[in-house]
């Protein structure tokens, strides 16, 4: 089977889970590293690692950079994000080495830009877009579900846009809290996005957010994913924030969840 990232907008492969700070001689200058655990939904079969770098200056993320490793502990894909523009909203670049596939957003003046290129050999194809918030894209959307945190464990339905690069298409979507839960032991909360016809069209009821009650930090994503089956199709996944490396993962060579590990 050959796995590679696809559409990660979609799969809101963003947390800011376990976030280990590597660099805290200067407050104004850090990075903060983690690791994710992707498996298959339906049967727990562990397929990825992501790991992330977030770029801070003071309590403001200005840049992200995700390296997705495979089961055999090659780089798959990378991505880089920025924050420059908007706190929810990234300029970003995704990258798949393997088939020439890129996908991202573009900012120039007034002007923001979704961009995909299915292959290497194929043209790029473009789609402009506007701001109207509340509204994310790809890892911005952890940021959003922070800034409205409160609403949401209030029980408030939040209603929001989502500008999903890969789909080249601008996506309602409404978040809201559908539970609560313990993960490691400690107090999480459960909240649920949903979209009638656009979840339909990818056969997943919901996607699913576990995140921890006190430091809002992402503790575990279940729904549609972000990788190819053997037929080329994105499945259900559930992607872990763990705080220790799954042994299944220790064996597959992923990198550790330190800031510079994947480099």
């Amino acid at each position: 089977m050959h796995d590679k990232p696809l559409l990660p907008a979609l799969a809101f492969v963003i947390g800011t889970a376990t976030l280990t700070v590597t660099s805290t001689a200067i407050a104004a200058d850090e990075t903060r590293c983690f690791n994710g655990y992707g498996y298959t939904l339906d049967s727990n079969e562990y397929r990825y690692t992501e790991h992330h770098e977030q770029h801070f200056a003071g309590d403001t993320l200005r840049s992200w950079d995700v390296t997705y490793v495979g089961r055999t502990g090659d780089t798959i894909a990378t991505k880089h994000l920025a924050f420059k523009a908007s706190d929810t909203v990234p300029t970003y670049r995704l990258e798949i080495p393997a088939d020439g596939y890129v996908e991202g957003i573009r900012h120039n003046g007034d002007r923001w830009t979704m961009f995909r290129r299915e292959s290497a050999d194929a043209e790029e194809q473009t789609k402009d877009f506007t701001i109207e918030p509340p509204m994310a894209a790809d890892s911005g959307f952890d940021r959003l579900v922070r800034q409205q945190f409160d609403k949401l464990t209030a029980g408030k339905t939040v209603p929001f846009k989502f500008a999903a690069a890969g789909r080249q298409a601008v996506i309602d979507l409404r978040a809201r809290q559908t539970g609560t839960t313990t993960f490691e032991g400690k107090p999480a909360v459960v909240f649920t996005a949903e979209l009638d016809m656009f979840l339909v069209n990818f056969f997943v009821d919901s996607l699913k957010l576990t995140y921890d009650a006190d430091s809002k930090r992402l503790l575990e994503y279940r729904g549609i994913g972000n990788m190819h089956d053997e037929n080329g199709k994105v499945y259900p996944v559930r992607v872990s924030y763990t705080r220790d490396m799954p042994d299944e993962a220790r064996q597959a060579g992923a990198p550790a969840a330190t800031c510079a590990a994947a480099s």
